[in-house]
């Protein structure tokens, strides 16, 4: 079957999955003493991912994959393998799995949000996405209001205005974003049998 791209994470099981928000903010004092602070980068999330101890075939396999994602020039549509559902639906997943309609965005980062399943419950730390025509954002809540089928949610970081559009379909469970290699991040040092695989995966457009 030919590969399409892009492409899942391999299912090997993955020890530690940490995804962490790079703001892209440099500090540098002013000649006044005090201290300026620049957007140099824009946002994004970078995730660095260790496999449990794998078998030669097994580490194949993930070789392969990373390989065929030509240092980057390919794309990965990552959902954090351990953290899939809000907090207050991991064993009730039933609120979450459906998805809400994007009404409108203000103030950049607040989410009017339709269609949702009204026992669906949000607290500040949740992750959630936004899908439209290919293109994927996901933000940590730090707000949530609303009751029955709505719901106003703050976010960050902002959502890029190319999804952030009424009619965008709102993901409460497993919500996925497009990354792309870190050139050179892919390690597997070998005890005995079993090879420990890591590498990091950025946040592209």
């Amino acid at each position: 079957m030919p590969i399409t791209f892009p492409r899942e994470l391999p299912d090997v099981g993955y020890v530690t999955a940490d995804v962490v928000l790079r703001e892209g903010v440099t500090a540098s004092p002013a000649a006044s003493g005090l201290i300026n602070y620049t957007q140099v980068a824009p946002t994004a999330w970078e995730a660095t991912l260790t496999t449990r101890p794998l078998l030669l075939s097994q580490f194949a396999e993930v070789e392969a994959w990373w390989l065929s994602l030509r240092g980057g020039l390919r794309s990965v549509l990552f959902r954090h393998p351990h953290v899939c559902y809000p907090k207050a639906h991991w064993q009730d997943h039933g609120p979450a799995d459906d998805p809400g309609n994007l009404v409108s965005v203000t103030d950049g980062n607040v989410l009017s949000v339709s269609s949702v399943d009204a026992a669906l419950v949000l607290t500040p730390g949740d992750r959630i996405g936004l899908e439209r025509s290919s293109r994927y954002y996901v933000g940590r809540v730090t707000e949530v209001a609303g009751t029955d089928t709505t719901r106003t949610i703050t976010v960050e970081p902002p959502p890029f205005a190319t999804v952030a559009q009424a009619g965008a379909v709102v993901r409460f469970a497993k919500p996925a974003i497009l990354m792309r290699p870190v050139p050179d991040s892919f390690q597997a040092p070998r005890s005995g049998r079993f090879y420990t695989v890591s590498f990091k995966l950025v946040e592209s457009a």
